[in-house]
């Protein structure tokens, strides 16, 4: 047994020698530490591998970059010397002054938009025009007037609509009307392999009337229906140089080269998901439609349409860099052997999709006609200037589609291609000026709007 003095010297030994050996340990692997210096989360991201990795992701987008940053330098300089003139505010008050009275001018674009040809329009609040208070109710009165294509004749239109909301704000009803005439629009005969050697105008003249009852489905889908009538007169154009409806295609059986009367009822379910309505960077919108089309008179026009569109965008790293995609489908389908009127058969051609054309930008306005459609649209915007209330988008862009017969004889081998680019100017994120510029196998068409394609 171990006496009671040697075990507390034996303590009091081993507790004098582990403090010392503690602190030589302690010592040896102590890192310096210091209260101010911040400590990396991710030390990873600072590794030579990530750093050399970032580099390789920086040239590829200044590499990208590089074919629009002429674009950019001429926007800057431009919009240097509105700042020195002051040009912006004089504008900005202008036309806020004409919007808290309820007036909204606008300018317009022929159909087959061209340099030189622009005309005016725009809309009126009626209540906000005469200080009325109406939570339920709106209306507004619209026209506009433009010079065609190569000043050969002129496109007019003008009308109306009002909308009564419920209290609740998820069901509205709408009643609209609108009258138009152009008179030179183009026609080049009907499916994929029309030339443009029979290239002919004629001029439509419309009367639209349509009521309408829709309900929110959610915050961002809606049901719509229906019941729409429309006039429509048919001569031939005013446009030099070219054929005329009615002498060219002369016994072809053209349906709806008379005009024709037609009442129909529309059912509609419209989504919309975008983070803005006219310079959306993600998110999406719309739209499926079902209609059915009687004539009215003696024409034998008996039709079922059903179309639809997808369009969504995606931001590449930044809202810089927006990728947007859209996709689009149309048949119209006889009714019992009857007839379709050309002029509300599917259409393909144009900068923009506008008046039932959709979007192939290398091609006329109108270039073909049939009861099938399918359209693939992508866009690739990158913001190359951005100052205050005004900004620049410059766009590479591709169309693919074609029309057919029925959308199930869809063919690879005659899809129609265009390709090319373009600018948009914006001001509070309006497109107030847009230029594209397009090829396909057809040539380069150059055109400008005073809105984007989609």
């Amino acid at each position: 047994m171990m006496h009671k003095p040697f075990r507390l010297g034996l303590i009091l030994a081993l507790f004098l020698a582990v403090p010392g050996r503690s602190a030589v340990l302690l010592a040896e692997q102590e890192i310096a530490y210091d209260a101010y210096v911040p400590l990396l989360k991710r030390p990873e991201a600072v590794s030579l591998e990530a750093a050399r990795k970032r580099d390789r992701s920086k040239i590829l987008a200044r590499v990208v970059e590089q074919p629009f940053r002429p674009f950019g330098h001429s926007l800057g300089k431009t919009a240097e010397w509105v700042e020195r003139k002051h040009v912006d505010e004089k504008v900005v008050w202008f036309f806020d002054e004409l919007a808290l009275h309820g007036i909204h001018p606008s300018f317009r674009r022929p159909t087959e938009g061209s340099f030189g040809t622009a005309g005016v329009g725009g809309r009126v609040d009626i209540e906000q025009l005469l200080e009325i208070e109406q939570p339920y109710m709106s209306s507004e009165i619209f026209g506009g007037w433009t010079p065609n294509a190569a000043f050969d004749g002129t496109t007019t239109d003008f009308g109306g609509k009002y909308r009564l909301q419920a209290p609740e704000g998820k069901l509205h009803h709408e009643g609209f009307m609108r009258y138009a005439r152009s008179s030179s629009e183009s026609f080049y005969g009907i499916g994929n392999d029309s030339s443009l050697g029979e290239w002919s105008s004629y001029e439509p003249e419309e009367l639209m009337l349509k009521g309408s009852l829709a309900a929110e489905l959610t915050r961002s889908i809606e049901a719509n229906a229906s019941v729409l009538y429309q006039r429509m007169n048919i001569g031939n154009g005013a446009r030099k140089g070219v054929g005329k409806i009615k002498e060219h295609f002369l016994g072809s059986n053209i349906p709806g080269i008379a005009g024709g009367n037609l009442i129909g009822v529309k059912g509609s379910v419209e989504y919309d998901v975008r983070d803005h309505a006219t310079d959306p960077r993600k998110g999406g919108y719309g739209a499926l439609e079902v209609s059915y089309f009687h004539d009215t008179d003696s024409n034998d026009f008996q039709y079922v349409d059903i179309g639809g569109f997808l369009a969504h965008f995606f931001r590449l790293g930044s809202d810089r860099r927006v990728l947007a995609l859209r996709l689009t489908a149309k048949q119209v389908e006889d009714v019992g052997g009857d007839d379709i009127p050309f002029f509300n058969l599917a259409r393909l051609g144009g900068s923009r999709p506008w008046r039932g054309s959709e979007l192939l930008r290398s091609y006329r306005f109108n270039r073909f006609f049939a009861d099938g459609l399918i359209l693939g649209n992508a866009e690739y915007r990158y913001n190359i200037y951005e100052y205050g209330d005004f900004a620049g988008d410059a766009f590479a862009l591709f169309d693919v589609g074609e029309v057919s017969e029925d959308i199930v004889d869809f063919a690879f081998g005659e899809l129609e291609v265009s390709y090319g680019g373009g600018v948009n100017l914006k001001f509070r994120r309006e497109t107030i000026f847009s230029f594209v510029v397009a090829h396909g196998s057809e040539g380069t068409e150059f055109t400008v709007h005073s809105r984007a394609s989609f």
